[in-house]
């Protein structure tokens, strides 16, 4: 468990799953007990009070679903912690082409094509997707799908002029370890990762004909 705060949220879906057991009895029992003593199985006052039951755990449900399952990380500000770090990117000398490359991209097919680009920093080797990822070519460093994100833009210049714009940059975007984001079993958890590839042109990138064939 990446925070503490966790078991607040833990606690708060045992809640949820118990309400809901409890409600589904509750109706049951009034129902039978309604049979027996008034013989009929409806009344206004029954279905009233069911109803005010159902409403109830249906906010509490909503609100904890809505909490764990879809906030927007963009949206929560203060709640989250940002941290970028920055490397320079390794130049690739092992294609059968004998050309020397910075980034693999791998095509999939299908109706939602992602890219998978591959790269290499010092000692490591690193793989990841066009949803979460952008490779920049052009004169300016932070390309479009980068430009949603927050970049420290000193470091960014430097990083440029220091590395022939062959460097990497990742930023993660981490919940904070707090009762609130605990509510929603987030605490301490990462939010978000984004991969900024920055290369000099387009001729430092190797393209595949497609990955998973």
């Amino acid at each position: 468990m990446k925070s503490a705060w966790n078991l607040v949220g833990m606690g708060l879906w045992l809640i949820v799953l118990v309400t809901l057991v409890w409600m589904v009895h509750d109706m049951r029992v009034r129902r039978i007990r309604l049979i027996v003593k008034e013989h009929r199985s409806f009344s206004w006052r029954n279905l009233t009070i069911s109803t005010i039951e159902l409403v109830v755990w249906l906010l509490f449900f909503g609100g904890m679903s809505y909490t764990t399952f879809f906030q927007n990380v963009n949206q929560l500000g203060a709640r989250v912690d940002q941290t970028t770090r920055y490397e320079p990117l390794v130049i690739n000398t092992g294609s059968t082409s004998g050309s020397a490359y910075y980034v693999e991209v791998d095509n999939s097919d299908g109706k939602k094509p992602v890219q998978r680009y591959t790269y290499l920093t010092e000692g490591e080797k690193y793989q990841v997707s066009s949803n979460d990822a952008t490779v920049s070519d052009g004169k300016k460093p932070i390309n479009l799908p980068a430009s949603a994100y927050k970049w420290d833009e000193k470091k960014v210049t430097k990083y440029d002029q220091r590395h022939q714009k062959a460097w990497v940059g990742v930023i993660e975007t981490t919940y904070k370890k707090s009762f609130v984001n605990g509510i929603g079993l987030h605490a301490g958890r990462l939010a978000d990762r984004f991969t900024l590839i920055r290369i000099p042109d387009h001729s430092f990138m190797l393209k595949d004909s497609g990955y998973g064939r």
